[in-house]
């Protein structure tokens, strides 16, 4: 049974990465009006890792704990993630920075819960 409720878990923690992943590729135009390539340029990384997360979320909710490398691996990019909108080196709208920081420490707090409720079993 308690493996039920870490599968459970686990799924859910990547459902809400994959989500977490989708909204980080559309935030850069829903937040941000310039229609230039230009416009772009400072989001790259986080639309990119989104594609990543959004991957490894779909790995995570169809088979929770068979591939337990890809937590660790989410764990990862998600620090990266907020590590990236932390230096913010280039110009960009400060709100798809905020975003980008939320986003993170939420897929980083959602995979890091998952870890831990497994790891207790």
């Amino acid at each position: 049974m308690q493996d039920l409720h870490g599968r459970t878990f686990e799924s859910r923690a990547g459902v809400a990465a994959f989500l977490a992943g989708v909204w980080l590729i559309a935030a850069p135009p829903v937040l941000h009006f310039g229609a230039s390539s230009q416009a772009f340029r400072p989001y790259w990384v986080s639309m990119g890792l989104g594609v990543v997360i959004m991957l490894l979320g779909m790995v995570r909710a169809m088979a929770p704990l068979d591939v337990p490398l890809v937590r660790h691996i989410t764990i990862a990019l998600a620090l990266w993630l907020v590590g990236a909108a932390l230096i913010r080196s280039d110009g960009g709208n400060s709100v798809v920075w905020l975003n980008q920081l939320v986003v993170g420490g939420v897929i980083a707090l959602s995979a890091g819960l998952a870890l831990l409720i497994t790891m207790r079993r």
